[in-house]
């Protein structure tokens, strides 16, 4: 269904390097976000697909169902996923998420760098926030939802679909 994303670029997530790392760095935070939540590195698949859980970590989002439906609707403003924009679409017919989310979550998936040419390797052991800066990602803080407010730069959502 998703065009395959650079899928022979090479990614290489090794846990037992990564856990070593300073608390804090971009790679240690992987390395605990797939630990904690019980998951192994994706070693198949496209670029988008091998990565999804780092995005996870460089926009704040958990696992849970609707964080993940708000991470579509970044990963869909970043490259052509139709199976996001199906994912993000579901959420808003169930109720598990409001316009004003998704149109949140777009906002910053454009405000940032496009992620698919980022050489995340290169930055394992800079500290996250330092990379989430590089990147122009705003991390998704309150609640694990966008903000009610949005941040300083980004312009007020009304919560009806348009």
């Amino acid at each position: 269904m998703n065009p395959p994303v650079q899928p022979k670029r090479s990614i290489e997530i090794k846990l037992d390097q990564l856990r070593v790392l300073p608390d804090g760095t971009l790679g240690r935070e992987i390395a605990r976000f797939l630990d904690e939540n019980g998951f192994a590195p994706f070693n198949s698949g496209d670029l988008i697909q091998r990565t999804h859980d780092v995005w996870h970590v460089l926009t704040g989002l958990s696992p849970a169902e609707e964080d993940e439906m708000l991470l579509q609707a970044f990963t869909r403003a970043q490259v052509f996923r139709p199976f996001s924009a199906i994912v993000v679409l579901y959420g808003l017919l169930t109720g598990k998420l409001t316009c004003a989310e998704v149109r949140e979550s777009i906002r910053r998936g454009k405000l940032a760098r496009r992620l698919i040419h980022w050489d995340l390797e290169s930055d394992w052991a800079t500290p996250l926030e330092e990379v989430r800066h590089k990147l122009g990602i705003i991390p998704f803080t309150t609640s694990l939802k966008p903000q009610s407010k949005p941040p300083q730069g980004l312009p007020d959502v009304s919560p009806e679909c348009s």
